[in-house]
């Protein structure tokens, strides 16, 4: 029997690979259950209003080369998830509790799961049943298909969600950064990640600018008094938080793992990424875990 669920999010795309391994080596840590889930999207409930506006001029051929491109996806993403499922061996069963059950042990253990409608609806299905969600980190134009899964990831589901950059496939927890500025999200981010944190090696908690709220210094005893070797550091004192400075720090302090919170803004009836956040999940070159 597992101890837990790890969600990896798959589209066909190029990252797969890298969340998937990723996931895997969450998985083997904590002892859990990987669902794979791939988000096939509905070409007619996506493009609605498009379709809409033409009348039904040349809907038939446009919805049936958006249809070919979601099969091809599909077909890619599942392709990969058998090549990484023959490579480590796993268990696999037509469902979580036929491949995760008793009878598994301490074999590791995967299935597969078809999301179909939307990427908001798929993400509040199935993530919000999981502890950590793994996807791959959002293109840096922004916008892009995987900016709406991670969008829905971080907003729709309530969990942890484990941003995964390109060739990032090896666990590593031995420096730990703690973006912390005091907020609701950041203060949920570490609730929801205090395993992982206790699994790591020691914990560095940054803050720039302002502090709304706890010190800093009060969170690092917290965490101390929980056996995490702990300590505060200062980035750009007196200013905001600023993304580059950020980016340098972390880049410089040699962290495998930034944990903070996913902040966003209301556009349009939805919730998107705000400008920091976008940054550090476009540009960081390591694994960056949210919570909103």
């Amino acid at each position: 029997m597992k101890k837990g669920l790890i969600l990896a999010v798959v589209t066909g795309g190029a990252m797969d690979s890298d969340v998937l391994e990723s996931a895997l080596a969450y998985a083997r840590l904590f002892d859990s259950h990987v669902e794979v889930l791939h988000p096939r999207l509905d070409p007619y409930r996506v493009l609605a209003g498009f379709i809409d506006g033409l009348n039904g001029l040349g809907t038939s051929d446009i919805v049936t080369g958006i249809r070919q491109d979601i099969d091809r996806r599909q077909h890619i993403a599942h392709g990969t998830f058998n090549g990484w499922v023959a490579r480590h061996g796993l268990r696999v069963g037509a469902d979580i509790s036929e491949s995760a059950g008793p009878q598994s042990g301490d074999q590791p253990t995967a299935s597969w799961r078809l999301g179909e409608g939307t990427y908001e609806n798929a993400m509040s299905q199935y993530g919000r049943l999981a502890d950590l969600i793994v996807v791959a980190q959002p293109s840096a134009a922004g916008r892009s298909a995987q900016d709406a899964v991670v969008e829905a990831a971080i907003f729709d589901t309530g969990r942890p969600v484990l941003c995964i950059p390109a060739g990032q496939r090896a666990l590593d927890l031995g420096s730990i950064a703690i973006l912390w500025n005091g907020s609701i999200e950041a203060a949920r981010a570490i609730g929801q990640t205090m395993p992982i944190l206790s699994a790591g090696g020691n914990v560095v908690v940054m803050t720039g600018g302002k502090c709304d709220g706890v010190d800093p210094r009060e969170l690092v005893e917290r965490l101390v008094l929980r056996g995490i070797e702990a300590r505060t550091r200062r980035v750009n004192p007196g200013e905001e938080f600023s993304p580059t400075a950020l980016l340098d720090a972390l880049n410089n302090g040699h962290f495998g793992l930034v944990v903070m919170g996913g902040y966003g803004h209301t556009r349009l009836r939805e919730m998107v990424l705000g400008a920091l956040t976008r940054h550090m999940l476009a540009e960081a070159k390591i694994p960056v875990l949210l919570a909103h």
